[in-house]
């Protein structure tokens, strides 16, 4: 039930709310300094721009979430500090990169059902848009990637049709 914009919740969904949001503060941040690695090791200036833009966005997201924890709490996010791992090479990084982009969506996903302030709705609906943006530029990469090993020959394949009758 909505009231002058707000969500009649619970203080229990106002919390886990803020717990989702530390946790993906902690996510953002280690998807920064993986996207900042890959961009120096691309092996194309094309992916280099793809990564930096989804640096850009990542680094926006990371500042957006402690500031909406901060009006919230009145505290900066605390927990843990993020392990950075090297990715084992450059496409691993990005495969692994695209499977935590569908799990942050989630997250969002989670955080803007919970959230009784249509402020903190509508910017993690921006948060989910962008993300939804990365997919492809990452898609694209990958693609891109496997895109001089792939090699058909068609000669190979065979002729279904029926011989002609004169």
């Amino acid at each position: 039930m909505y009231y002058h914009n707000y969500l009649q919740t619970s203080s229990k969904d106002i919390s886990n709310m803020l717990t989702l949001v530390i946790e993906v503060v902690r996510f953002e941040a280690i998807t920064e300094l993986t996207f900042d690695y890959l961009k120096v090791i691309a092996p194309s200036n094309e992916d280099s721009k793809f990564l930096q833009a989804m640096l850009d966005d990542e680094r926006e997201h990371f500042d957006e979430l402690k500031k909406i924890y901060f009006a919230l709490t009145g505290q900066q996010p605390a927990g843990d500090p993020p392990t950075f791992e090297v990715p084992e090479s450059y496409s691993k990084g990005i495969n692994d990169l695209f499977l935590q982009k569908l799990e942050i969506i989630a997250i969002y996903k989670k955080i803007r059902k919970l959230s009784p302030f249509l402020a903190v709705r509508e910017k993690v609906a921006d948060f989910i848009h962008d993300e939804l943006r990365h997919l492809p530029m990452l898609n694209h990469i990958l693609i891109n990637k496997y895109d001089g090993e792939r090699f058909y020959d068609y000669r190979t394949i065979p002729n279904h049709y029926p011989p002609t009758y004169s």
